[in-house]
């Protein structure tokens, strides 16, 4: 959870409250800003609409503004913006920012005799799937461990951001260490098929731990290992929400059967077999395995962290509640929330 002035945390949990809206689009290089917040001196409060969506491995927004005038922008294509949620306070226009996103579309619309813009934007996520890895030698850009792309997970993703953006990179991992994403070190190739995405590697590489990335503004990621036993970051009474609907939900599959260690020859000769299994899912509804291959690993604990993240992430990828609430700028992705909505 994001932590903001004591006058914006105020703000935020008032029944009589004043949106405000930060949002400043800046060039590609850098030298061009155009500031369309809700107090810009330039154009005014030209905001109709933010649609905006922030989803584990997607972020993405639709901005319709007036432009009843002709004044603003022709064309904003390419440039970024982290959009900043906020209210009027007493110590003035305060906000929090969330994760950048790039104008990918801009159209020029007349409703109703009314003019506006339409701008459709994606966020860093998208800028990670439209990017090939080329991490080797062309034309094929093969590479991996054994061509000294190595490191512990952690590391890898660095690595693989950094081919993406100088400036992209991950946040220190703190507390949220789930003692294989910085002590694992990866063994894995790229584009041995077809070209690889940045998306793509960087989820396979997460898939090796329990661990999760949110994105953050000015280009960074920050790793997340959610645990039952986090501490809240919000609770909502009652009376504080608008809507609550959620439900148990069987994870299945419910168990995990990992084989590991091809060795060099790849014949499994010295396989390395583990187990990863939901007791309370199996009791319930009978054992569902799914299968795993690991073939580079040939640590027995590795094989067993794996097994274990691999169940870890199934049920923890799993839809379990929707929760509609006044805009609060402080929740982020990956805040442990908690709902008391009463018995009738």
């Amino acid at each position: 959870m994001k932590s903001v002035s004591e006058t914006l945390e105020a703000a935020q949990a008032s029944n009589n409250r004043t949106p405000y809206f930060h949002m400043v689009f800046t060039s590609y290089d850098g030298l061009t800003t155009y500031d369309l917040s809700t107090d810009s001196s330039a154009y005014g409060n030209r905001i109709l609409l933010i649609d905006h969506f922030e989803e584990p491995y997607n972020d993405y927004a639709t901005i319709m503004l007036a432009n009843y005038d002709g004044n603003l922008p022709d064309d904003l294509r390419g440039y970024w913006t982290e959009i900043g949620y906020g209210d009027v306070t007493g110590g003035g226009n305060e906000y929090s920012a969330t994760p950048r996103l790039w104008v990918k579309s801009h159209q020029q619309v007349s409703i109703g005799g009314k003019y506006v813009i339409i701008l459709g934007l994606e966020g860093m996520w998208s800028k990670l799937r439209e990017t090939l890895m080329r991490l080797g030698d062309p034309p094929y850009y093969t590479a991996g461990s054994s061509e000294g792309v190595t490191g512990t997970v952690y590391d890898v993703i660095g690595i693989v951001l950094a081919e993406i953006d100088p400036a992209m990179s991950l946040q220190a991992l703190g507390d949220q260490d789930d003692s294989i994403i910085d002590t694992y070190e990866p063994v894995f190739i790229v584009n041995t098929v077809d070209f690889d995405d940045a998306a793509a590697m960087v989820y396979t590489l997460l898939k090796m731990t329990k661990c999760f990335l949110r994105p953050k503004p000015t280009l960074q990621f920050e790793v997340r290992y959610p645990q039952d036993d986090d501490d809240l970051d919000a609770e909502y009474g009652i009376t504080q929400f608008y809507e609550w609907s959620g439900g148990l939900v069987l994870p299945v599959p419910n168990q995990v059967l990992l084989f590991a260690n091809a060795g060099t020859d790849l014949l499994w000769t010295n396989i390395i077999s583990k187990t990863s299994d939901d007791t309370d899912s199996q009791d319930a509804y009978g054992t569902v395995p799914t299968i795993v291959l690991a073939p580079e690993i040939d640590d027995d604990d590795d094989a067993q962290n794996r097994a274990d993240a691999v169940l870890t992430r199934i049920k923890a990828e799993q839809l379990k509640g929707r929760l509609v609430i006044p805009h609060n700028c402080m929740h982020e992705l990956y805040d442990f929330v908690e709902v008391d909505y009463g018995r009738v």
